[in-house]
């Protein structure tokens, strides 16, 4: 459908950034700086950071010869991520691990962020605090926690309000909602003891989804993402220690400006 083609691609570039902004976020003062070097990565949110159990991605997939998937190529913001600590996932190790990666996808497509469904953000949480640790589950000390999620919900709010369900204010508020309930979870994950790395959501106008809308609909998709950013960032308990924060939207507006200096060729078309 046309929500699965909105552009995850420019995610991948963000990954290094989003590397070098959390050694600056978790490190404490530059007196007596400790880098912080995680034991796993625990990934949460929607299809941006999926990866399949066949190794697929929700994005321009890399493919070999007989047409079989390339894991390793074309790889997420949370596979640079990960890499960048010598990591990888079960749906696609590292070839340098000499073990079963003990870091996990817990991300679920479609996921929203304050949703009931068994896949949206609140219960991915849930299930990994309340899963015994000898089975993988609880947070420990040294996880590093990725969140990324409110895409779905700026599009669910738009299509409501599209399809005369709601009124602006109606849609305005369910992007708010997302915005306190996407900051809940990484509250609730830093008070378990994880570091958290979270992404704001990424303007949805500037996707081909956004740009097949009228004017007025790109300009309502891009203020109800600016709203769900504008909660989560008010929400949040960051006090520069325990979460890393990525405002990812004005790398965003950099890349698809000029896609040939980050190493695009196309950012419009899905």
């Amino acid at each position: 459908g046309d929500r699965m083609k909105l552009r995850w691609t420019l995610l991948r570039a963000a990954g290094l950034a989003v590397t070098a902004a959390l050694l600056a976020s978790c490190g404490g003062s530059s007196d007596g700086l400790v880098e912080f070097v995680p034991g796993r990565i625990l990934v949460f949110g929607d299809q941006a950071s999926v990866i399949t159990a066949d190794g697929r991605k929700y994005t321009i997939n890399a493919v070999n010869a007989d047409g079989s998937v390339r894991c390793d190529s074309n790889l997420t913001w949370v596979q640079i991520l990960a890499s960048s600590y010598g990591k990888g996932f079960p749906e696609c190790p590292l070839s340098a691990e000499t073990s079963a990666p003990a870091s996990r996808i817990l991300a679920r497509s479609g996921a929203t962020a304050g949703g009931t469904h068994e896949f949206d953000l609140a219960q991915q949480v849930t299930r990994q605090l309340e899963l015994p640790a000898d089975a993988g589950g609880g947070i420990m000390s040294n996880d590093l926690v990725s969140v990324l999620a409110g895409t779905n919900d700026v599009v669910g709010a738009y299509e409501r309000f599209e399809a005369g369900e709601i009124d602006e204010a109606a849609a305005l508020a369910l992007a708010e909602q997302a915005g306190v309930a996407i900051a809940t979870q990484v509250n609730r994950l830093a008070d378990a003891g994880a570091r958290v790395l979270i992404t704001t959501v990424p303007d949805v106008s500037l996707t081909p989804y956004g740009r097949s809308k009228t004017v007025a609909g790109t300009a309502r998709l891009s203020y109800l993402t600016a709203r769900v950013n504008a909660k989560l960032l008010v929400t949040i308990d960051n006090d520069g220690r325990r979460i890393g924060l990525i405002e990812l939207n004005p790398y965003l507006i950099a890349v698809v400006s000029n896609p040939p200096a980050y190493g695009y060729r196309n950012a419009r078309d899905a």
